[in-house]
């Protein structure tokens, strides 16, 4: 009686299942047919929308290579890159920002003065060159931001937000 009772039970269990399912198709298919995207409008958003996420500007660029076109003070205006340099709270802002706001792999953080007083006792040449090439969990950045950006961003992100002075080297 007991194995009777359970089969009926999983009968009717898988019923109910089937039913439920075959309610879900049909709701899905009657939302489609009255919802659809046939809208061209709504079809341009959604094109504009995934465009925008995919043109980020400066971007932070792990992998090192060049960016298309960089700021320079060197480049002229005719060579078809960027005339006005970025500030270092741009650069920051644009390119740091990732590592540098939580302290993401042991990164001293904007206004961290304890983490950034240890680093500074380098030297100017030194930060930049670790920054343009990449140190120990940092990656190069030399393809995102031009020398100049880079020496920027570091006087914002220490002298700027900690007050801590950099000796030059």
């Amino acid at each position: 009686m007991s194995a009777e009772q359970d089969s009926v039970f999983v009968r009717n269990f898988a019923l109910v299942i089937a039913g439920l399912v075959g309610i879900t198709v049909l709701l899905i298919v009657i939302a489609n047919s009255l919802f659809g995207d046939e809208d061209p409008a709504r079809q341009e958003l959604a094109e504009e929308r995934a465009a925008a996420n995919l043109e980020r500007p400066f971007a932070v660029r792990l992998s090192g290579e060049p960016a298309p076109a960089i700021a320079s003070a060197e480049e002229p205006a005719d060579a078809g890159g960027v005339t006005e340099v970025r500030s270092g709270e741009q650069v920051t802002q644009a390119v740091c920002i990732a590592c540098h706001q939580g302290n993401f792999l042991n990164a001293p953080g904007i206004g961290d003065v304890e983490g950034w007083s240890e680093r500074i006792d380098k030297g100017w040449e030194t930060l930049t060159i670790n920054v343009v090439n990449g140190y120990g969990n940092m990656p190069a950045q030399g393809g995102a931001a031009s020398e100049e950006e880079i020496r920027a961003a570091i006087e914002w992100m220490i002298e700027g937000e900690t007050g801590l002075e950099i000796p030059e080297s």
